[in-house]
């Protein structure tokens, strides 16, 4: 077995981390995992409460779907999608999907992950408009979001520009931002809910100055992901949808951290009964067992679409990562994994609000599901965040008493905030686990 001890060097001078400084690491090395726990090669355990990037939504070394992957590469490992070549995994796949999305949205595209899925949304919303003989190209998307790291979805990213953009050189033209809706950094200056939900009618303002007949569409994620786990007001996502209907603008909805379950509802727009015209998914399609990612679209969509020709990539619709999607569909349906994770996301909403609204540095707590987050502030009626090395010492101390938590600092803008997403399955016991070592921490915070 290796030993950190003989890998970090070569770790810090050969292997880029992404969204870490290159040429450093943080010195843990993992090597095994099972149900939420992580264990390095110094035999270290960890209670993983990040479900590393909010996407190993089963927990570590499931052996059925680790027998399904094995399955079907013993039957068929790879063949392409292309030119009209197909594979019966990839064709059950997207049947059992299409049982599960909201309000037909039947029709897919596969990709290997979330970037592949936003540029493919792009692809299919401009390819759509051309076909209509439109000249809709712009999108528009919301500071503060995320979107991934390939050219078109770091572009409509709203968030850490100083990060996400850096070294990234001209943008595509054509994409668009307007304020979020975290109500807590209201771009505004206003207060929900005598707002009026300014933020979703301000993207109405918007197309009708950018012109109606050149915003192709509006993307955004349900709940804001890797800005802090932040919900919109109730009213946001039903006005969003009946301004994009009625303003002729194609809706994207991008749930590839939100889909399957983290929200306690199978897909997140299920919490306001909206149906996008584009869904955008990966993390969860598989719990991150194989790269796999669809993008999901209307049958107006489809029908305007056929006979044209869309781009795809290499490993679309590859079949053992459609194996794992199979597998990992059937036990979310099975072992009600999504009914859990909204039992389990009540109780650790209802602790972090009793027990550590009280601390000095703890401020506007909140999230659906087990997708929960906290601002960590120097002063809560100011709302001035404290500084990196402040939540960077917090991940620190959590780490050391053997819990993986995420702090947002380094991309959060204007704040700092902690993020509580484990994997679906963990238990109340282990949740609690978790906030009985965080809660001391955040306690003894000195804010600076």
């Amino acid at each position: 077995m290796v030993t950190s001890s003989n890998t970090n060097d070569w770790d810090r001078e050969h292997i880029i981390h992404p969204l870490y400084r290159v040429g450093e690491n943080n010195g843990i090395v993992i090597d095994e995992g099972h149900g939420v726990f992580l264990r390095d090669t110094n035999g270290k355990e960890y209670l993983d409460c990040r479900a590393q990037l909010a996407c190993v939504n089963l927990g570590y070394s499931r052996k059925d779907i680790i027998q399904a992957i094995s399955d079907q590469m013993h039957k068929l490992p790879y063949t392409t999608i292309f030119h009209g070549f197909s594979n019966s995994t990839v064709i059950e796949c997207s049947q059992r999907l299409a049982e599960l999305m909201p309000g037909g949205l039947n029709h897919f595209i596969f990709t290997s992950g979330g970037s592949e899925s936003i540029e493919s949304a792009f692809r299919i919303a401009r390819s759509y408009w051309e076909i209509k003989h439109s000249p809709k190209y712009k999108v528009i998307s919301l500071y503060d979001s995320y979107h991934g790291n390939s050219l078109g979805a770091v572009t409509a990213t709203g968030m850490g520009k100083g990060h996400a953009w850096t070294g990234v050189g001209p943008l595509p033209t054509g994409f668009i931002h307007i304020p979020s809706y975290d109500c807590y950094h209201c771009m505004f200056g206003l207060k929900y809910p005598s707002c009026n939900i300014q933020c979703a009618r301000f993207l109405g303002e918007t197309i009708s100055k950018e012109g109606e007949d050149s915003v192709a569409a509006f993307i955004a994620e349900p709940v804001l992901g890797v800005s802090g786990m932040i919900p919109p007001p109730t009213e946001y996502w039903p006005l969003v949808r009946k301004i994009c209907s009625e303003r002729k603008v194609l809706l994207i909805v991008d749930e590839v951290m939100t889909g399957f379950g983290r929200t306690g509802k199978l897909f997140a727009v299920e919490h306001w009964g909206v149906i996008p015209d584009i869904m955008t998914m990966a993390k969860g399609i598989t719990s991150a067992y194989l790269p796999f990612g669809a993008v999901a679209f209307s049958e107006e969509i489809f029908s305007s679409l056929k006979g044209s020709i869309l781009l795809g990539f290499t490993y679309s619709g590859h079949p053992a990562c459609a194996a794992a999607a199979i597998k990992t569909m059937e036990i979310y349906k099975r072992e009600r994994i999504v009914d859990h994770a909204a039992e389990v996301g009540r109780h650790v909403l209802n602790r972090l609000k009793s027990e550590f609204n009280a601390l000095p540095g703890v401020d506007n707590i909140s999230g659906m599901g087990l997708m929960l987050g906290m601002n960590i502030v120097k002063d809560k009626v100011t709302k001035a965040s404290v500084s990196p090395t402040v939540t960077a010492e917090i991940e620190k101390r959590a780490t050391e008493n053997g819990l993986l938590i995420r702090c947002m600092s380094a991309f959060t803008t204007p704040g700092s905030r902690i993020g509580f997403t484990p994997p679906l399955t963990i238990t109340v016991q282990e949740a609690d686990r978790a906030l009985d070592i965080l809660k001391p921490i955040l306690a003894s915070l000195k804010a600076t």
